[in-house]
């Protein structure tokens, strides 16, 4: 990608940030710095020996994933988003190699979304929680304050096999994983030249302490969940007096601890349609987040079976606009929009092939969206057996959630796969 940059900054200057001095400035800075170009030259070097391979078409891929998107440089890392790991930094090369095949193979597996581990898992280190969220995909899961947790040291096996997967991002979810006095200890056995370590939490109990630890511990980015602008709207959604004074103080801590710090919201019609979530997006600005999560309210949990919350196809369009909308005004957030990501346009849905997850009593699977679908523990099963089974049966990249449209899922790559095999659209 920056190789084009340089080569062509005409076409660049049109499609990077839409001309905004900024953005072309982030991605100058960022296609100088020693580690992007290492990792992009690397990947150029194994791609090479395939005669499918046009560098153009690379940087095709990099076009279109940044034309509706900001760069964010948080200390030394440069991240695209959240959903991939520093484009300078060790884990995002580890993930880029993580595809099966040598030669020319291994570029034509590529093409094709076949992969050796994941990008992302996902872990559930506990089904405790105070709060009581209105969309909780966790609920039916078996998941209740009674629950008894894995231990430490099964937590930590678990880490270490996924990290010798392969796995680029390592999340740690719950319930409320800061309900764990262990959790530093957990962060800290991620080997960070391998994996980038997240936390998604509601910000419960996060004090400035808790946000220093766990930095200190090895925790990149924390996203905490924000549904509203008003204090007492968010309280109903998540149940629990003081969530919003809880959230705030949260990403106000974790700012100030130096961790990359996200917001997660669950962008309802009403949210949309009122135009609360530009309100919101404004006054998350102001609090000094890095990247605005947006989700959509999904068919599982909670919202399993017929929801009058789940959105209809035009309002799902719309959820892609405000992905675009948001990035392209800077009086908002660098927002990063699921249903965007997850389009034909972009890398389409990853569960099984990009993503997956593992819940609370070490059961791995390919998204905490598709709560019934399992394919063996890993406290007990061999982790490349079971991704690979996983992997197997998912098919490959699909062009819509496949919790939301699993019978709408077909066997066509989305845009990023076809544009890296200069495949006609």
């Amino acid at each position: 990608m920056c190789t084009g940059f340089t080569k062509n900054s005409a076409a660049a200057n049109a499609i990077f940030g839409g001309g905004k001095p900024m953005n072309k400035r982030m991605i100058a800075r960022m296609c100088l710095d020693k580690g992007t170009l290492a990792n992009f030259l690397e990947i150029h070097r194994r791609f090479s020996p395939s005669p499918n391979y046009r560098l153009r078409n690379m940087v095709k891929c990099g076009l279109n994933a940044i034309k509706h998107d900001r760069l964010i440089r948080h200390e030394q890392s440069y991240l695209l988003n959240s959903f991939i790991p520093p484009l300078n930094s060790p884990a995002f090369l580890n993930i880029a190699l993580q595809v099966p095949g040598e030669g020319p193979d291994f570029f034509d597996n590529h093409v094709q979304g076949k992969r050796l581990a994941p990008i992302s898992t996902y872990i559930a280190v506990t089904g405790k929680c105070r709060y009581n969220c209105w969309h909780c995909s966790a609920a039916s899961a078996g998941q209740s304050a009674g629950q008894k947790e894995l231990s430490t040291p099964a937590l930590i096996r678990i880490v270490q096999k996924l990290q010798d997967l392969g796995v680029g991002i390592i999340g740690f979810t719950g319930g409320e994983p800061l309900l764990r006095d262990d959790l530093e200890e957990i962060v800290a056995a991620v080997d960070r030249q391998k994996s980038m370590v997240l936390v998604f939490s509601t910000g419960f109990n996060l004090t400035l302490e808790r946000a220093a630890a766990l930095k200190g511990a090895g925790l990149f980015g924390i996203a905490l969940s924000l549904d509203s602008v008003r204090k007492e709207r968010h309280d109903e959604l998540r149940g629990y007096p003081g969530a919003y004074d809880q959230a705030l103080n949260g990403i106000r801590n974790a700012r100030q601890a130096g961790l990359y710090t996200m917001s997660q919201t669950v962008c309802t019609r009403e949210l949309m349609a009122e135009g609360e979530i530009f309100e919101l997006a404004e006054m998350l600005k102001g609090s000094g987040i890095h990247e605005m999560r947006i989700m959509e309210p999904l068919p599982c949990g909670r919202l399993s079976g017929p929801s009058s919350a789940l959105l209809s196809a035009e309002e799902q369009n719309q959820l892609k606009q405000l992905h675009i909308t948001l990035n392209g005004d800077q009086r908002y957030p660098k927002a990063s929009v699921f249903p965007y990501f997850e389009s034909a346009e972009q890398f389409g849905c990853g569960a099984g092939t990009q993503h997956s997850y593992v819940d609370a009593a070490g059961n791995f699977g390919p998204c905490d969206f598709l709560e019934d679908l399992r394919y063996g523990n890993l406290l007990t099963d061999d982790v490349r057996e079971v991704w690979q089974k996983m992997h197997q049966a998912s098919g490959g990249p699909k062009c819509s959630c496949l919790a939301k449209d699993p019978e709408q899922c077909n066997s066509a790559l989305p845009k990023f796969y076809r544009l890296l095999g200069g495949i006609r659209p």
